[in-house]
């Protein structure tokens, strides 16, 4: 669930709502980002700016909290007559007010902030209220002066959508569990409200990058940040901070499944429990068989679930949508992160079989699916239960080695994917179709496109425009092609069957697009459509061959265009040095940020990654395999705060007819039709699809004269 899912009222006040349960829990178990001012610092201020925290944690959700010193009129007096430091005094004034911690309530959620420090997670500013001519204020006229008293939260889930709230909220204990405390909330994707969300969180940048006159921010001194370090807990989860929160078992959002999704379920059910369901990326399919997962788990007492995607933090993605959903079984991870995996299958198996254990879930990636060690234990160890599968992006266990994963223990089956059919590969489609039975389910790119989603009022993707952009091989590329071809037309004209014929053109397609792929008209295409974009181009994703990826990368850096690459040597492991995120994940962050302007990737933005502030794709190389182009499309109409409608941009080698051999001129056109074909199921449901199909024709009429 996303926080634009949540029901949230315009105001909060403690006389007579639970904050606590109806806010910032709710909030905070669905967002990767919380921004706060937090007032003046205190550890009981502390605490009450963690409340909730540990669902942030769960997420692997980043804090910024921005604190004013508690200087007396002493204290600053000390500064004044140049006693002391002023920086040296802050320090000791907040070491001091963290030795003499006593509530064990205070101290795990001060201990909490500290093992988000220790982990990256969380990072602190110093603020230091200023007189007109910049000497620091006392606590107690800082107080007077107002400049904390409206004290902001700004939070952001991992789609974009942002909830701020503001108020005189009392950071203390005794305003969390005695005075009244009171605030508004607003959201950005209530247009009504979004010039509020912009103040508070400009308000907050402006405390947190220094630039207020009155106040002067600084990093928290190191001694402080190296103490509460020291606090923290080496495992968060030792901490047990739901403790605190007694009344939020049982309380946890349900998540409810929307009409298309409940059909899903029932058409599997129906069928047996197997079938596959053919969904549209951002569409719900991963809900849809969580639903399905329930479904099973209601009729067979001993289960055990095997959930296999293509890569690991497909891996983590999952563990986190079964968190949302409220399923709670146990888990396990089987795949290379996991060095004991092999014995906790096993053992699981061995626990569901004897009844020591009901229900498991065991999460693991298409490779390990496919393992010897894996197939192994659930043929030596499945007894007395039975074992549903789920296989995301089904289409990946048609290769050959993904096949041998697909053995008779698994009871219940079910595959998800947008395009469960492979691209020239009739045995790897038949064996996912024979082993998981038919398409049970189907909701298509149009149909997201056309399909109000109730929860937001709005389709469930994105519109998008269709701008296709044909351009032809230059003179060396062409007599490339035709010796490329000529190898092989022969043989097509000696062919005795239409399969024998089909497989000569695949050879034959293939051979073309390694040359077109990489023509080198299409950078002037590039040109002409950075040319087209606005002056500030933003949220741009450029799709590319690795051979075009370092004159794309020239291209943009020329026009001053902000780029960074997105490929498969990027981390996927959190570092210190991306602020405790990914290299992947860090890039990501920086896109969404506008720090990038575009990402230049290839086949690794296929599948798996969301970019959903993307509204902008450049097609350089597209190989016609119908997976491959709803994937990239979907990166780009994946809703998104702001976002009413997104453009791509195609760019595709035509065919000189007049210039190939005549025996190569019917080959070409049977090759292009299919490239052509791809082109109007693109702008069949375009925004302005009549524009796009007259382009298309008008090709398409050169290709039949010629």
């Amino acid at each position: 669930m996303c926080l634009k899912e949540i029901k949230l009222k315009k105001a909060y006040s403690s006389d007579f709502d639970n904050i606590l349960l109806d806010f910032y829990i709710p909030v905070l178990s669905h967002s990767v980002g919380y921004n706060r001012l937090a007032g003046f610092f205190t550890s009981s201020s502390l605490a009450i700016a963690a409340r909730g925290i540990s669902r942030l944690i769960k997420n692997n959700g980043i804090m910024r909290l921005v604190v004013s010193p508690k200087l007396r009129k002493d204290d600053l007096d000390t500064i004044i007559l140049a006693h002391k430091d002023p920086e040296k005094l802050i320090e000791e004034k907040m070491l001091n007010e963290l030795e003499k911690i006593e509530d064990e309530f205070i101290k795990n959620h001060v201990y909490a902030l500290g093992w988000m420090i220790a982990n990256k997670k969380l990072e602190i500013k110093v603020a230091i209220i200023r007189d007109e001519h910049g000497n620091p204020l006392s606590y107690e006229e800082g107080d007077k002066s107002g400049i904390f008293h409206q004290k902001v939260g700004i939070l952001r889930d991992a789609e974009g959508n942002i909830v701020t709230f503001s108020g005189s909220i009392n950071e203390s204990a005794a305003g969390w569990l005695g005075n009244i405390e009171e605030f508004k909330v607003f959201r950005n994707w209530d247009t009504s409200e979004q010039e509020y969300v912009e103040a508070d969180i400009l308000k907050f940048n402006t405390f947190w990058n220094n630039l207020s006159k009155r106040v002067k921010v600084m990093k928290i001194p190191e001694a402080v940040e190296k103490k509460l370090i020291e606090l923290a807990p080496k495992d968060i989860e030792k901490l047990d901070l739901e403790k605190w929160y007694p009344k939020v078992s049982g309380r946890r959002d349900k998540i409810l499944l929307f009409e298309h999704q409940k059909e899903a379920v029932e058409s599997w059910v129906k069928n047996g429990m197997r079938g596959i369901f053919e969904m549209a990326t951002g569409t719900g399919k991963t809900f849809a068989a969580l639903g399905c997962l329930v479904r099973t788990s209601e009729t067979h007492k001993k289960l055990a679930v095997i959930i296999t995607c293509p890569y690991q933090h497909l891996v983590q993605q999952w563990k986190r949508e079964i968190d949302k959903f409220g399923i709670t079984f146990d888990y396990i991870v089987a795949d290379s992160s996991n060095p004991s995996w092999k014995d906790d299958l096993a053992d699981s198996l061995v626990d569901i079989s004897l009844g020591y254990k009901e229900k498991v879930i065991i999460l693991t990636t298409h490779r390990t699916f496919s393992s010897n060690n894996l197939m192994s234990i659930v043929k030596e160890h499945k007894k007395d239960s039975s074992i549903l599968l789920i296989a995301d992006e089904v289409h990946g266990l048609g290769a050959e080695r993904g096949r041998m994963g697909l053995i008779d223990e698994y009871d219940f089956k079910l595959g998800l994917s947008a395009t469960p059919k492979r691209w020239f590969d009739f045995i790897g489609t038949q064996a996912i179709y024979n082993y998981f039975n038919e398409v049970v389910f189907e909701f298509t790119l149009k149909d997201a496109i056309n399909t109000i989603n109730p929860a937001t009022g709005r389709t469930y993707l994105t519109p998008y425009r269709y701008i296709p952009k044909f351009v032809s091989l230059e003179g060396n590329e062409l007599d490339d092609y035709i010796e490329q071809s000529e190898k092989i037309v022969r043989r097509y004209h000696e062919a005795k069957t239409e399969k024998e014929k089909d497989e000569i053109l695949e050879r034959l397609f293939f051979k073309r697009a390694n040359i077109i792929k990489n023509a080198s008209q299409k950078y002037q295409a590039l040109g002409g459509i950075l040319d087209e974009l606005p002056l500030e181009i933003k949220w741009c994703i450029i799709y590319c061959t690795p051979q075009q990826i370092d004159k794309v990368m020239e291209i943009l850096n020329m026009r001053g265009i902000i780029s960074h690459r997105f490929t498969m040597d990027e981390g996927t492991s959190p570092d210190s040095k991306f602020k405790g995120l990914s290299e992947r994940d860090f890039i990501l962050k920086k896109f969404a940020e506008e720090d990038y302007q575009v990402l230049v990737g290839m086949k690794c933005l296929d599948e798996g990654v969301d970019v959903p502030p993307a509204r902008v794709a450049i097609l350089m190389a597209s190989s016609g395999n119908p997976r491959e182009y709803i994937q990239r499309i979907g990166r780009v109409i994946r809703r998104y705060a702001g976002k009413s409608e997104a453009t791509i941009y195609d760019v595709v080698v035509s065919p000189s007819l007049v210039h190939l051999p005549k025996q190569l001129r019917e080959i070409e056109k049977n090759i292009f039709q299919r490239e052509l074909k791809r082109c109007e199921e693109i702008a069949q449901i375009a925004i302005n699809n009549a524009e796009a199909f007259s382009t298309v024709y008008k090709i398409k009429h050169k290709l039949t004269e010629g």
